[in-house]
């Protein structure tokens, strides 16, 4: 028994108090009342309800609840706050987050490489394809060629493009990269004129309108997301 133990059972002794007894005073069960005259805390609930039931069972007896209170932080070290396990759900917090951001740069860089990729093979494939045949009259094995009295004009493909809001954007005109980069909205509208294809790839079109030889086509795309699209003189037309 400690020496704030052996003060609180005598107090309670002078004033020819059970144990019980004052129990049903303070509301504090008789057993508790034992172990804070033991000096037994380890069967209390805690640090708080240890003083509260100190104080309680002070007023009781007449003695001074503050002077009581500090008796028992003197005969007992201080509790060293434990920042462990908010320091496991900080850290556990702070993974999570470093989880999502990894997980979401991946999926952006996998979606440049992705739409780099496709616009590429696309870009390729129209190169391959607007290339000339040299078809003269001596290797089809026939005369003179037929006289044209009216040349015609060359078609042209005249694509516009305005951002309304600043997106990526990589414009290739006759197999020959013509823009790369971010189209602003203050830039106005721009325009790419070829003979054979415009591929326009983006990585948001839900934020780029595009217009073909002046006829209005609209947003080029309604979600966010790489895209392909290629313009040639017989339309519009989204490749990926």
């Amino acid at each position: 028994m400690t020496n704030l133990g052996e003060v609180l059972r005598s107090a309670r002794q002078k004033r020819n108090l059970t144990l019980s007894e004052a129990a049903e005073t303070t509301r504090i069960k008789s057993h508790f009342l034992e172990a804070l005259e033991d000096g037994n805390y380890g069967v209390l609930p805690g640090p708080a309800y240890i003083t509260g039931f100190l104080r309680n069972y002070a007023i009781l007896l007449g003695l001074h609840p503050d002077d009581v209170v500090q008796e028992y932080y003197a005969s007992r070290p201080m509790p060293t706050t434990s920042v462990r396990p908010a320091t496991r759900v900080l850290a556990s917090g702070y993974d999570r987050q470093t989880r999502k951001r990894l997980l979401w740069a991946l999926t952006v860089v996998a979606a440049l490489i992705l739409g780099s990729f496709t616009f590429k093979m696309y870009s390729d494939q129209a190169h391959a394809s607007g290339a000339q045949l040299n078809l003269t009259p001596s290797n089809l094995g026939g005369g003179q060629p037929p006289q044209s009295h009216r040349q015609q004009a060359p078609q042209i493909v005249r694509v516009q493009l305005r951002a309304t809001q600043p997106s990526y954007v990589r414009v290739t005109v006759d197999g020959v990269r013509q823009f790369n980069g971010l189209l602003r909205p203050r830039q106005g509208m721009k325009t790419w004129i070829g003979h054979r294809a415009i591929f326009v790839l983006t990585y948001d079109g839900s934020h780029v309108r595009a217009r073909l030889n002046g006829r209005p086509i609209g947003l080029l795309s309604s979600y966010p997301g790489s895209a392909v699209d290629e313009a040639t003189p017989s339309g519009w037309q989204v490749v990926s």
